[in-house]
């Protein structure tokens, strides 16, 4: 797997360096980037789920939780869509809340070989409670098969 370092423009504050929001001021630097209007991810980098990709905690005036504003997550490949929150990054049944499997990404890291759980029929959720992550997969809705 090969991980490097790239810039990006500043999600939250749209490159602009300035805090979107002007709480303590109109000429307020931006929190995330320091007033550069760049950010430095890590490549994997996708579209954060949670916020999708605004780097804005949603509905609110403040950075996201999940991608800490930068507006795009690391997630190591293999990677596969999280079956708990469905990729959307929120926590079922609280939509103010971060999806408790993959953080808010929408993406779980999962190696390969692997194969639908039987615990939960590949919808990550677990069959006594629904709100709650399968506990033979751990919310991801695959598991890792033996090698054959």
């Amino acid at each position: 797997m090969n991980i490097k370092n790239i810039e990006k423009k500043c999600a939250f504050c749209d490159g602009k360096g300035l805090d979107p929001f002007g709480i303590l001021s109109p000429l307020s630097i931006c929190q995330v980037c320091g007033g550069k209007g760049k950010i430095m991810v890590f490549e994997p980098a996708i579209a954060c789920a949670f916020c999708g990709g605004r780097g804005i905690y949603p509905g609110r005036r403040l950075t996201c939780t999940a991608c800490g504003g930068k507006g795009v997550v690391t997630v190591k490949e293999p990677s596969i869509e999280c079956a708990y929150c469905g990729g959307t990054g929120i926590h079922l049944g609280e939509p103010k809340l971060t999806c408790s499997v993959c953080g808010g990404k929408g993406k779980v890291t999962m190696e390969e070989p692997r194969e639908t759980c039987k615990a939960c029929g590949g919808s990550g959720r677990s069959r006594i409670n629904s709100a709650l992550p399968c506990g033979a997969c751990g919310g991801k809705g695959m598991i890792k098969s033996e090698a054959r």
